[in-house]
């Protein structure tokens, strides 16, 4: 096989990729303050990638309710699905060609965690009211021995809430003119027993899940609009269902609606949404989409086939409407010369040109690491591109 020869950039090393080949043109950022200035308001330079994303408004302001959906999100790779698949269902809402992102400015961790409580007979005037749904005694305490028993009967549905700004840039910088909130659902309701007692996971039915997340959400945007800060907003709501404890990939949104200037969501206000991963090789993957199981497993074997050292890849595929939407494949493999990892390499690229089983227009990136996970080689391929790129 003749094999193309590989250009390495020089700056590669150095540079962070995400995975998609991007070009970044100038953007309208202020200088940069060198002491004692005062920092204009501005936006990021906008990036050419195979998502739409938006530009954000710099200086960055952290969200109000910084830090509380990591709590609540059991995994990064988690959070990273909710923030991104937030923003990317926030597209039809909020055009990226006329809004600008920020962070959560209106909701405070107060707020957050008064929603994301449980209702009650005793509810404080003026405060947020709860979207979990009380105790079926109607409080919200049970006694100690009563506990489990009512934690199964009233499970908490909503794990979490993220809000996300989209500004719009006005003569005085950039003002607020919608917000997206993505409500996190439970897919499985995890609790512990008092006094440290054992812990409890009950598997909650899903068309139950989704139906109390339609009610929860119509519950917020109605509370909101009681509030001046979000009297004449545009809101946009999603709604995640978050993976099983222990599950390799991340949850998916399952739905989403733009509500506008309404104070209620109507039924027919609500989308549905087709995404989710599979890991490969797992069992779901094989059972449900047998065909890219296959692919994946053929891929193994022709690497496997030329290099005895290695032992098996891990990869995540992203569907969107039935079909593979993107692919990343892991490989940890031990390297004992710098020509190794060459020849290696040229045989992954030998591969994705000539004997690739999958659609051409579906991006792949391929990261090689060592045993001890240090990053060693990166592979990017997406539609468009006459050859892989490859990043030493």
């Amino acid at each position: 096989m003749k094999w193309k020869q590989l250009v390495i950039p020089a700056v590669a090393a150095s540079l962070l990729l995400s995975g998609c080949s991007m070009k970044i043109p100038m953007g309208e950022e202020e200088a940069t303050p060198t002491g004692n200035e005062t920092v204009s308001e501005g936006v990021t330079p906008a990036i050419e990638a195979r998502d739409s994303y938006y530009q954000m408004v710099i200086p960055f302001k952290p969200a109000a309710a910084r830090g509380l959906a990591q709590r609540q999100v059991s995994s990064s790779l988690e959070l990273e699905e909710v923030e991104l698949g937030l923003m990317r269902h926030s597209t039809g809402a909020f055009n990226p060609d006329q809004f600008a992102y920020q962070e959560g400015q209106l909701l405070t961790n107060t707020d957050v965690l008064q929603l994301l409580g449980r209702k009650s007979k005793e509810q404080e005037d003026g405060a947020l009211v709860p979207l979990n749904p009380a105790y079926q005694n109607g409080t919200a305490e049970v006694s100690e021995a009563d506990f489990v028993d009512a934690n199964k009967e009233s499970p908490l549905y909503l794990a979490s809430l993220v809000e996300q700004n989209y500004m719009q840039q006005s003569d005085n910088g950039y003002a607020l003119g919608g917000a997206s909130f993505a409500l996190i659902l439970n897919r499985e309701y995890v609790f512990q027993a008092p006094n440290f007692g054992p812990t409890y996971t009950e598997r909650l039915d899903e068309s139950k899940v989704i139906a109390e997340g339609e009610r929860m959400a119509n519950e917020l945007v109605t509370q909101l609009r009681e509030r001046e800060d979000f009297k004449d907003l545009d809101i946009n709501v999603a709604l995640y269902m978050k993976a099983s404890q222990g599950s390799p990939t991340p949850g998916n949104y399952i739905k989403s609606a733009f509500v506008g200037k309404s104070d209620q969501i109507a039924s027919g206000d609500w989308k549905a949404i087709d995404e989710r991963y599979y890991y490969f090789p797992s069992r779901e993957a094989t059972n449900e989409v047998r065909d890219d199981s296959q692919k994946f497993t053929l891929f193994s074997d022709r690497i496997a086939d030329v290099f005895p050292d290695f032992s098996g890849m891990i990869g995540k595929g992203f569907y969107q409407n039935g079909d593979l939407s993107r692919l990343e494949i892991d490989i940890p493999i031990q390297f004992y010369s710098r020509a190794e990892l060459v020849g290696f390499t040229q045989h992954i690229v030998g591969l994705l040109e000539n004997r690739w089983e999958y659609n051409r227009s579906v991006p792949i990136r391929i990261n090689v690491t060592s045993l001890g996970g240090n990053p060693e080689v990166t592979i990017v391929f997406e539609e468009g591109m006459a050859n892989p790129k490859v990043y030493f």
